[in-house]
């Protein structure tokens, strides 16, 4: 049977039912899964071969596969093989008390890690709001659920968060400010990539294929029995409701253009941090 380690930041639906549904030993697959606790612990792990697959930002492959001036402190050969989601809500998401963004003065703003992409579209949405960068307060707290617990106990202001970790702490009151399409409509989320010698993940993807079809597809009180059966959470109606929004959730296509890389390209060049040339981001686009 192949094994294929897969590090994630949040829990992904699409393993799940797959797993859920007994697809992946139809398919001779053995997959781990396990969560990463940041962007450079991620990529790590795929240049030490602790995992073999990373669901990530492709923000983040573009650091890392770009330049050497990222948290490793080397550049590594990374291969972007499909898109995964539209960024399931990514949101600009802050404390109830805090009812305009003035007041978010003096409170800890939490990124994963400052030269994370997510960190750079947090404050591309604070400069929307009408927010000074240089007067607010950046903490590093790691992976998006962990985010959302500092969210929720109050010790921090605001971050951004997507996913279950989004739909969490908005049912407990927590206030959207913005959200990624507020950047641009075409702004990319999760992509599915491995270092671009790594192990072959034709079954992979083609697990994939058919279990994004069938998340989008089938009945949805028998997509929820399913997620809730694997993952407690995932079967959430509200949920649900983002993997299929068209816009922000699942994919069935696997391309990632060109296009949609530019954008986080364009973000990173605006806020002074490094950014890729055409060259590199057409080695790194799958269409």
């Amino acid at each position: 049977m192949n094994t294929l380690r897969i590090g994630q930041f949040s829990r992904s639906p699409v393993l799940a039912a797959a797993r859920a549904l007994n697809w992946d030993s139809d398919m001779d697959l053995h997959l781990e899964v396990g969560p990463v606790p940041s962007s450079p612990a991620q990529f790590e792990a795929l240049r030490s071969g602790t995992i073999d697959v990373a669901l990530t930002s492709p923000d983040n492959v573009l650091l890392y596969a770009g330049t050497a001036k990222n948290p490793l402190g080397e550049r590594l050969r990374l291969r972007i093989h499909r898109a995964i989601d539209g960024g399931l809500g990514l949101a600009l998401v802050a404390r109830p008390d805090l009812t305009t963004p003035s007041e978010l003065a003096g409170a800890p703003v939490a990124v994963d890690v400052l030269p994370s992409g997510f960190a750079i579209l947090l404050k591309e949405l604070l400069r929307q709001q009408g927010l000074q960068i240089d007067d607010l307060t950046f903490v590093e707290e790691g992976a998006t659920p962990r985010r959302a617990e500092r969210l929720l106990d109050g010790a921090i202001g605001c971050t951004i968060l997507n996913a279950e970790s989004r739909v969490r702490a908005t049912s407990q009151g927590m206030r959207v400010w913005a959200t990624s399409q507020d950047v641009s409509s075409i702004y990319p989320g999760t992509v599915l990539a491995t270092l671009a010698d790594g192990p072959d993940v034709t079954r992979l993807l083609d697990l994939w294929d058919r279990t994004t079809e069938w998340l989008l597809d089938a009945d949805i009180d028998d997509v929820s029995t399913v997620l809730e059966s694997h993952t407690a959470g995932l079967g959430n109606r509200e949920y649900l409701t983002l993997l299929r929004d068209p816009d922000v959730g699942l994919q069935r296509n696997r391309a990632v253009t060109a296009d949609q890389l530019r954008v986080l390209a364009d973000l990173r060049r605006a806020s002074g941090a490094w950014a890729p040339d055409d060259d590199e981001i057409s080695a790194l686009a799958t269409e």
